[in-house]
C-alpha cells in the first residue's frame, strides 16, 4: 500500500496545536492533542449588493474605509459637484464641492479628505480639502490633468501620468503644495492605484496606450515595473496597501463587452482573478482594502448608482475523516 510520502513526497507534520486558519490553507497535518488530521480551507470572496447611492454618476472618485466612504463629483453626463457619505448602512448627501468635476483624484478618509484634478469639463488643477464638514479651495497642482492613478492621505496624496496623453509628470502632496516626482517607467493614462498606499509605497497598474496590465511599484524615489495583471485594462479602480495587498476593480477592453466585472488581487509578486463584480461597471468610485472594500456608482454602461462590497475568502480548519 502507498504512503503519503511516497505519493507526495513528504510526510504529514505533527502539531500539538493548530496554525492560524489563514496561514494554514491548503495544509495538511496531524493534531497530536486532539489526534486528528485537519486541513485548512478557504472559502471564494465574494461581492455582495450595498445600499444605492442617492445620486446616479460615472467619473465619481472615493476614499476611506468599506464601511465608512466619501464619494464626490462625476456627472450624468455634465460634471457634478454632489459628495455622498457612507456609514456602513446607506448613502447621505454632504456639502458640495466647491468645483463641480469629474475623473479627478481622491485620498484620505470621511473626516479628512483631499480632492484634485479631474475635468470641469476643461482640464482642472484644482486642489480642495474636505474637514469633516465643507470644502477649502487650496493651492493647484502644477499640471491640470484627469483620469489618472492617485493615492495617499489628506496631508501626503499623489497624482500619477492621465489625460491628456502623454503627461510624464507625476506629482506629490505635502499636504500645502505640490511637487513633481520620477516619470512612471511606461506613461499611460485611464490607469488606477492602490488607494492606501503611502509616500514609500505605491502601485499603479493597467491603463492606456496601447491597453495594458502593465504595473509598476512606487518606492519613494521611483517606479520599478513588476508583473503584469492577467486582464489588460483601463477606466478600472484600485484598492489597497500596494506592495502588500491590492485589488483591481472592473474597467473596460476594447474588443469585448463595454466595461468589464473583473477583480485581481495582488500578493506583492503577482495577481491572481478573484470572483468577479456582480455587475460590470468602469468610471467609478472605489475605498477599502484588499480584504474589505467597496466599489461604488459609474458606468455599466448607462451610468448608476448601485454600489457593492467585496469580502475575502473565509479560512475554516477542517477535521479529516480518516477510514
Amino acid at each position: 500500500m502507498a504512503t503519503y510520502k511516497g505519493i507526495q513526497g513528504y510526510t504529514v507534520q505533527k502539531l500539538s496545536s493548530d496554525p492560524t486558519a489563514s496561514e494554514a490553507e491548503g495544509q495538511l497535518w496531524y493534531n497530536s492533542t486532539s489526534g486528528k488530521f485537519k486541513i485548512g480551507t478557504a472559502g471564494a470572496g465574494t461581492w455582495a449588493s450595498a445600499p444605492t447611492l442617492n445620486d446616479t454618476m460615472s467619473g465619481n472618485s472615493g476614499s476611506g474605509t468599506q464601511t465608512a466612504a466619501l464619494t464626490a463629483g462625476g456627472g450624468n453626463p455634465g460634471v457634478t459637484a454632489n459628495v455622498e457619505e457612507f456609514d456602513g448602512s446607506s448613502w447621505s448627501e454632504k456639502n458640495n464641492l466647491t468645483t463641480a468635476r469629474r475623473n479627478q483624484g481622491q485620498a484620505g478618509t470621511t473626516t479628512a479628505a483631499v480632492i484634485f484634478g479631474g475635468r470641469e469639463p476643461t482640464l482642472s488643477k484644482k486642489t480642495e480639502n474636505w474637514d469633516g464638514t465643507s470644502w477649502t479651495e487650496t493651492n493647484d497642482m502644477n499640471t491640470a490633468r484627469r483620469q489618472f492613478g492617485f493615492w495617499g492621505t489628506k496631508t501626503s496624496a499623489f497624482a500619477i501620468s492621465g489625460v491628456p496623453y502623454p503627461i510624464a509628470g507625476n506629482e506629490e502632496w505635502n499636504g500645502t503644495s505640490w511637487a513633481e516626482i520620477a516619470d512612471l517607467s511606461t506613461v499611460r493614462q485611464t490607469l488606477a492605484a492602490a488607494q492606501s498606499g503611502t509616500a514609500t509605497n505605491g502601485l499603479v497598474f493597467g491603463g492606456t496606450p496601447p491597453l495594458t496590465g502593465k504595473t509598476e511599484e512606487w518606492n519613494g524615489t521611483s517606479f520599478t515595473e513588476t508583473n503584469d495583471m492577467n486582464t489588460a485594462r483601463d477606466n478600472l479602480s484600485g484598492v489597497g496597501v500596494s506592495k502588500t495587498s491590492a485589488l483591481a476593480i472592473g474597467g473596460e477592453s476594447p474588443g469585448g463587452a463595454p466595461a468589464l466585472a473583473n477583480t485581481e488581487s495582488f500578493d506583492g509578486t503577482s495577481w491572481t482573478e478573484l470572483a468577479d463584480l456582480s455587475g460590470v461597471r468602469c468610471q467609478f468610485g472605489a475605498a477599502g482594502t484588499a480584504s474589505a472594500a467597496i466599489a461604488m456608482a459609474g458606468s455599466s454602461p448607462p451610468n448608476i448608482n448601485t454600489s457593492e462590497t467585496w469580502t475575502n475568502p473565509v479560512y475554516t480548519i477542517k477535521t479529516v475523516t480518516v477510514s
